[in-house]
């Protein structure tokens, strides 16, 4: 018989990807060509079971197909987000929520003051959120300085400080991180807040006498 003279060369057999640790599923047998899905089929003509005739198929891209080697793993990164980061960064999340302040707030003080590092100092300011132990005792720690190293205590009554900020800037976060440095006992006294930040007792408006 004469050779068509449209017949594609023999196709090559397609690879069938393999995840590590996972059993290989054989399936029938596939070619490909030309962006074209050539079924298998016996001598006879007839299609092998479990292969759909498919006339054209779009290629896919080739990079796609690809797998790459993993980039190398930084022990570092990784201690940074499973160690003492990570636990840092759930003890954020958890303060945030009970004195309901936003926890990206929190995060940006934290990176801003230490660096997430429970142990900075610097000049009367510790821990992570660099509070001073006077701050402190005023949002109701009773505790030795030193004790404001520990991740949770310090931002126990940080947090709990800059929930105070927060109200007083009346929900501003930039003008919020503001008077976190700087204080705002003046301002809570002045807006009537100093009992709902913690920082003192409200004075009561007399009443006016009737006219």
């Amino acid at each position: 018989a004469r050779p068509n003279a449209w017949q594609a060369p023999p196709p090559a057999k397609a690879a069938q990807p393999v995840k590590a640790g996972l059993p290989v599923i054989q399936s029938a047998e596939t070619y490909k060509t030309a962006g074209f899905i050539v079924p298998a089929v016996a001598k006879s003509g007839q299609k092998l079971p479990g292969v759909q005739q498919v006339a054209y198929v779009v290629p896919q891209n080739p990079a796609a197909l690809v797998q790459f080697p993993s980039a190398p793993v930084d022990p570092a990164a990784t201690e940074e987000h499973t160690g003492v980061r990570g636990d840092v960064d759930r003890l954020i999340v958890k303060y945030a929520a009970l004195y309901q302040v936003p926890v990206d707030l929190v995060r940006h003080v934290v990176n801003r003051e230490s660096t997430f590092n429970p142990k900075a100092y610097n000049n009367g300011h510790w821990g992570l959120m660099q509070i001073k132990h006077a701050t402190a005792r005023g949002m109701g720690y009773d505790g030795p300085a030193k004790g404001l190293f520990d991740a949770e205590t310090n931002l126990k009554y940080a947090v709990k400080y800059l929930r105070g900020a927060w109200l007083v800037a009346g929900g501003n976060a930039k003008k919020a991180d503001w008077l976190y440095q700087t204080g705002y006992y003046f301002d809570a006294k002045r807006k009537g807040l100093l009992e709902a930040t913690g920082l003192g007792v409200d004075r009561r408006r007399r009443p006016q006498p009737d006219a």
